[in-house]
């Protein structure tokens, strides 16, 4: 039985002071106004690309300093990708079923009774 107590960084966790908050905040911002000229600029199918790029950098920021996973428990990083694989393959599953539609429907109506 140890008489002492643990060292202090053992469970700190590191948290960005009000600069690193206000950065982070800039960066949206500055990402937000990109995404307002982009959308005016960029047209057809990159328009959508660069819109989705943009969209996932400032979720990137905004997952890693204002939810606190960048300087966080292991733990709980390891829980925020376990729910973002099961919600990645929820979408695999719907577009997998959305898509082989078309091959069931030789076997169905329009209702959903089968064809004879």
């Amino acid at each position: 039985m140890s008489l002492h107590p643990p060292p202090e960084h053992e469970h700190a966790e590191h948290t960005p002071g009000a600069a690193g908050y206000l950065l982070v905040w800039l960066a949206l911002v500055v990402l937000a106004t990109v995404t307002l000229f982009a959308s005016r600029a960029v047209t057809g199918g990159w328009g959508l690309m660069v819109a989705f790029a943009i969209a996932s950098a400032k979720a990137a920021l905004v997952v890693a300093f204002f939810m606190h996973l960048a300087g966080g428990r292991p733990i709980h990083r390891i829980a925020f990708s376990v729910a973002m694989a099961f919600l990645v393959l929820l979408v695999i599953g719907v577009l997998a079923d959305v898509g082989t539609r078309s091959v069931a429907s030789s076997y169905v109506d329009e209702a959903g009774l089968p064809v004879e």
